[in-house]
């Protein structure tokens, strides 16, 4: 999430900003709802961050009542994890 804010703060500082919170509150809500997002696999989940392109990827251990950020992207990037 650093980079991210790195990223976007070297080209719009209110911008990153605004990014940031976005993020920080959906991952927020992860941790209360912690299967929110989009089954993309077992045990892995898409969560789409609203009002920006980023997904937020994660897994949950149910057991452990874990969940585990695997990454954060554009929405553009195709690959899954």
């Amino acid at each position: 999430m650093d980079a991210i804010g790195r990223y976007i703060n070297a080209r719009n500082p209110a911008a990153a900003k605004h990014v940031g919170e976005a993020i920080r509150s959906a991952l927020t809500r992860l941790t209360l709802h912690p299967q929110a997002g989009r089954m993309v696999g077992k045990g892995r989940y898409r969560l789409a961050v609203p009002r920006l392109p980023c997904l937020i990827f994660y897994k949950v251990d149910v057991a452990d009542e874990a969940v585990q950020i695997v990454t954060i992207r554009h929405a553009a990037h195709r690959e899954e994890h």
